[in-house]
């Protein structure tokens, strides 16, 4: 439900969303961001005031921010500089996590309060009409005359909603973080590098949230310290962080874990109670139904154009189809790379969505609630003591179906990629669905499920056109890695299973049926040419990237997604001779449908396992009937 003031004025807390109002506008006084009243012309830029109200959901505090409408409606906004600010790339993100493991860094976060009101103001004078909430502050707060008739409030700093506001912060703290030594990257200026007390970090920087990674909290905080001598108001220091911009944080001795589970959750109450339930779903699910006939019958399906009927549809099922493409889309984005081709395949009927459709998308909101618990794994060379000691994740194969033996192996900070492609694909345009994997420190930090954008004539096209838009994202990657002080001198590989489409780059042995390819593909040969990058030949067996391009059987999904999802320890963490040993004896010992459980290997994982199992009962009868899985 949307807070308004006007609801909040009926409820009883209200004097405790009063109190946050109060102290929003004391920051921005503070801050210097108010001038006196005063009249204006015709001529003058004058904004309404827009208030926003949240219940936080990290510390559950009620607060009350307040903005200007900067937006083109007010017919008054004049933009005389550039608007545009970075935001954190997902791949950058998962990148910085990825090394914080490799590292055996801790992450330490913060929160700039009322960010935008310590950049300078913007080339355009503006006022604001003053509302209740402020003339009420300003009489009652400040002692005040009251603001006459007619007069506005001239407004001396960035504020919020205001077009150049997010770009003049974004100057304003980049100035700050090189004043203290830190260098952003080249093609991702939120990432920076330095060191702080003799010790290397690496800083995140989320418009006003801010992450470091550190080897302890006494040096994330003599960096917090210096930035507070630069800004208004201290920062908000959260600690150890366990919930950065939506996503969960799990950091532990031997990994870091990215997970959406609040999230899930938050979105699964109003399915569950509706149409939601979770009894029919099997011991290993998919994000779509395995069978043949479902997947043919989805791809093939039409929906009608008459919006009546898709109302209706849309009542029927109990949620709209966008809606529930959209609730899927941020997990897919951030930490669910298990979701990419059902989100994707499923957001191409959003126009004029099938009942099948709509079928598709509610298995996969089930699936996602099923595995709630499930994300992204980055492991640590050395165990960090000073993080809890939690078990290893839940590997959902069995020791046959991994076939581990074989398989390439990398360093934690050796970037290497797999790509794939299924050849003519769309049933309707003929092109084919390529999808790509780029991993670090055990995980995915860079995945993509698309429809290529010209149809291939070959499947030896199609893996090219493939190759070469991978090689793009490594690159990138490395350009990434090489700022943040982490020297890329070797090839990075790319795995294929396409052997003319390794011959073709490795080689640059183009035939007569590839001359036809756009020249911009063969700038792959160019970048293998300088030792950027280099193909390997892979087996399609132990190809991971093949979950991106089609649905899979759940023997297949389960032992693709333990490797992507970074389940499986890689070589040089602590706890791959556990897992080593433990599925040579799942080989000998257990049946071939019983999955791997890593807990067994490792002492107080196995004792954490056992409580978790109790308290997971206890919970299951607590919980209320609809609830139960």
């Amino acid at each position: 439900m949307r807070l308004t003031r006007g609801k909040l004025l009926k409820q009883p807390d209200w004097t405790e969303w009063q109190a946050s109002e109060y102290t929003q506008l004391e920051q921005y006084d503070r801050q210097g961001m108010f001038g006196n009243p005063v009249a204006v012309t015709s001529d003058d830029a004058v904004f309404n005031l827009v208030w926003t109200y949240v219940v936080k959901e990290l510390d559950k505090r009620k607060k009350a921010r307040c903005t200007c409408d900067g937006s083109t409606r007010s017919g008054q906004v004049r933009v005389l500089d550039y608007t545009y600010a970075n935001c954190v790339d997902q791949t950058s993100s998962r990148l910085f996590y990825a090394v914080s493991a490799a590292e055996n860094l801790q992450i330490y976060g913060a929160d700039v309060s009322n960010a935008f009101g310590e950049a300078p103001p913007p080339k355009q004078g503006f006022y604001i009409r003053p509302d209740k909430a402020f003339t009420h502050w300003w009489v009652n707060c400040k002692g005040r005359a009251p603001i006459q008739h007619g007069h506005v409030i001239p407004i001396l700093a960035a504020m919020q909603g205001h077009p150049e506001a997010g770009r003049l912060w974004e100057k304003h703290a980049d100035a700050i973080l090189r004043s203290i030594g830190l260098t952003p990257t080249i093609h991702e200026p939120c990432l920076y590098s330095g060191i702080v007390n003799g010790d290397r970090v690496i800083f995140l920087r989320q418009v006003d949230d801010f992450a470091v990674a550190a080897p302890s909290e006494r040096t994330a905080n003599i960096l917090f310290d210096l930035i507070d001598d630069r800004i208004t108001f201290p920062l908000k220091r959260m600690g150890l962080i366990d919930m950065f911009n939506g996503l969960d944080i799990a950091q532990t001795k031997h990994y870091i874990k990215l997970s959406c589970r609040t999230y899930i959750k938050r979105i699964s109450t109003e399915h569950l109670a509706t149409w939601m339930s979770v009894k029919d779903m099997p011991n290993r699910p998919t994000p779509l139904p395995s069978k043949d006939t479902f997947m043919r019958d989805f791809l093939s399906a039409q929906g009608t154009k008459d919006d009546v009927e898709q109302a209706k549809l849309a009542k029927e099922m109990g949620f709209g189809y966008r809606k529930g493409i959209g609730q899927l889309i941020y997990p897919y984005m951030t930490c669910r790379p298990d979701l990419s081709y059902a989100v994707v395949r499923a957001s191409q009927y959003s126009s004029f969505p099938a009942p099948i459709h709509y079928h598709g998308v509610r298995h996969a909101l089930k699936y996602l609630y099923c595995t709630r618990d499930d994300g992204i794994y980055f492991w640590r060379t050395t165990p960090n003591d000073a993080l809890p000691d939690v078990p290893p994740p839940p590997i959902n194969s069995n020791a046959h179906d991994l076939l581990h033996d074989g398989r390439p192996i990398h360093d934690a900070l050796d970037p290497h990629g797999y790509m794939d492609s299924d050849w003519g694909a769309c049933l309707r345009t003929r092109r084919s669905f390529g999808g790509t994997c780029i991993r670090l420190a055990g995980g995915p930090i860079a995945y993509r499920s698309s429809l290529q954008k010209t149809v291939a004539s070959s499947s030896t096209e199609a893996e090219f056109m493939e190759a070469s838009d991978t090689g793009k994202m490594m690159l990138f990657v490395r350009s990434i890695m090489n700022d943040l002080g982490i020297p890329q001198g070797a090839a990075s590989l790319l795995y294929e299973n396409n052997d003319a489409c390794t011959a073709i780059g490795n080689v640059q042995k183009p035939t007569n049926r590839t001359r036809h390819i756009d020249i911009r593909y063969f700038a792959l040969c160019e970048w293998i040419e300088r030792d950027l990058l280099f193909l390997e030949r892979i087996d399609t067996t132990q190809n991971m990237s093949d979950h991106f391009t089609k649905q899979l059987n759940p023997v297949l999904f389960a032992r693709h997604t333990d490797y992507v999802m970074g389940r499986i320890p890689p070589e040089y963490s602590p706890c791959f001779p556990g897992f080593a040993s433990l599925r040579k004896e799942k080989k000998r010992a257990k049946p071939r449908n019983t999955p791997l459980d890593l807990s067994e290997a490792h002492p107080a994982a196995a004792a954490a396992a056992r409580l978790s199992a109790a308290w997971t009962s206890v919970l299951d009868i607590l919980q209320p009937r609809h609830l139960r899985m």
